[in-house]
């Protein structure tokens, strides 16, 4: 059975009894307000039927992720043993110092998040960012389905087909301690600290891995990047106590921007006093200048015929927007969107079909520092409908679609949905989060 077919199934079970399902999808709500699932004082709004993957659409992710990182450890290889090559990122002197003094071979990427563009009708699929750094919203799907307890239509589905969801906090726990004995060659198991800046982070989510780290006997402490110490050679988190492994959260450019005080967590790292699980080579696939440099002629030279041609179908068009002609982006203004190098959470990131002509032109004309943006090649999301809330108003609505696949350790663990009424999937906008279903009939 297909995606299709599924939605088919499912709306027309919440149509049947339309009374009904508003009662339930606005407890559902209720359910999420009072949640852990809350960011900066703000819930995470959803949908009433969840999103649903058959089993073998999962297992061609599972596929397809097996060569991106196949790419992924030869693109990083080039990058540690050529300069001519390095040069391609144009990282500054500090981020080239962090990412140089890394163990990339040990462990390439322990957590990402990969972010796509999925046609559910084609099976075609365009990348959207790659979230090697803070890849988070783990606990988002957790509460989403804890919320479905309220769905008769999600009971009876599920009662109906052999259905599973993902299971994200426990595997982690795993993978780290994996990380941990390969690159330490040690059974001892790490004290742990979760660092971000907590202004920036999900720290309710922090507290959630925190739990699943101690249910599995490690010490683990939440704690902010510039509570950290270094004394006599050990690193130490905000409790006193020693820190053996850090699961790192903050991202790369939040640390370069309060570099000063981070003093502790970088004299550690570069000690290798602490291991650093999430080490500063993720930057290498986190920041958007990948996309860029994946299609270089000096990359596609690293890779077999199958996989340039998977970064041809797959890695969306992209070049900086210093070597653009601002005018015929303007003229072209649907075929394009521009991001920053190193941000996250969408901010900066403006698309011409959000924009009239006269909109999109002050958009073009008002970015002054054109090397810090990339442009790329618009893949217009796939579309499917939901029932929601569209103001104040429970209704069936069409919605775009964001796709991103969690991997713990090279191994894809789980999925992350998103929709919006809006072509950009972003928290700004109208975005809402959805608990995947992976359905086997």
């Amino acid at each position: 059975m297909k995606e299709q077919q599924l939605d088919r199934e499912y709306l027309a079970a919440i149509a049947a009894d339309p009374q009904r399902s508003e009662r339930e999808y606005r407890e559902l709500v209720t359910y999420m307000q009072g949640s852990t699932a809350i960011h900066h004082g703000e819930y995470v709004r959803t949908c009433l039927m969840p999103k649903l993957f058959t089993e073998d659409t999962f297992a061609r992710f599972v596929s397809d992720i097996g060569v991106l990182y196949g790419i992924f450890r030869k693109v990083a290889d080039a990058y540690f043993a050529d300069p001519s090559y390095r040069a391609l990122f144009g990282f500054d002197r500090h981020t080239e110092e962090l990412i140089l003094r890394s163990h990339h071979t040990e462990s390439l990427l322990p957590m990402a998040r990969i972010d796509f563009f999925y046609n559910e009708e084609t099976g075609g699929y365009k990348f959207c960012e790659f979230n090697t750094d803070g890849t988070s919203a783990m606990n988002e799907d957790r509460e989403l389905h804890n919320a479905q307890k309220y769905s008769t239509v999600y009971r009876e589905f599920t009662a109906a087909h052999t259905t599973r969801t993902c299971e994200l906090f426990d595997s982690w726990v795993e993978a780290f301690v994996g990380v941990w004995k390969r690159t330490r060659r040690t059974d001892r198991l790490p004290r742990v600290a979760i660092v971000d800046f907590m202004e920036c982070g999900t720290v309710n989510e922090f507290e959630i891995f925190r739990e699943h780290f101690e249910a599995k006997g490690l010490q683990a402490e939440v704690c902010d990047v510039r509570d950290l110490r270094y004394q006599d050679g050990c690193l130490l988190g905000k409790s006193g106590l020693p820190v053996d492994a850090i699961y790192r959260r903050a991202v790369t450019s939040d640390i370069l921007s309060h570099y000063d005080e981070c003093g502790a967590l970088l004299a550690a790292v570069r000690d290798d006093a602490v291991l650093l699980v999430g080490d500063f080579h993720t930057q290498l696939v986190h920041n958007k200048t990948i996309f860029r440099v994946l299609h270089d002629p000096a990359t596609l030279a690293l890779l077999t015929p199958a996989e340039q041609d998977y970064i041809r179908a797959h890695v969306p068009v992209t070049r900086s927007f210093a070597d653009a002609d601002p005018e015929q982006v303007i003229r072209e203004k649907d075929a394009w969107i521009l991001k920053p190098l190193d941000s996250y959470g969408s901010r900066g990131v403006y698309a011409g079909v959000e924009y009239d002509a006269e909109g999109w032109r002050r958009v073009v004309e008002s970015i002054t520092d054109r090397a810090g943006y990339l442009l790329q090649e618009f893949y217009m999301p796939y579309v499917t409908e939901n029932y929601g809330l569209v103001g104040d108003s429970f209704q069936k609505a069409r919605y775009y679609n964001l796709t991103g696949i969690y991997v713990y350790d090279g191994k894809a663990q789980g999925v992350y949905s998103r929709v919006s009424l809006t072509p950009i999937i972003s928290s700004q906008y109208s975005e809402k989060t959805l608990p995947t279903l992976i359905v086997k009939d």
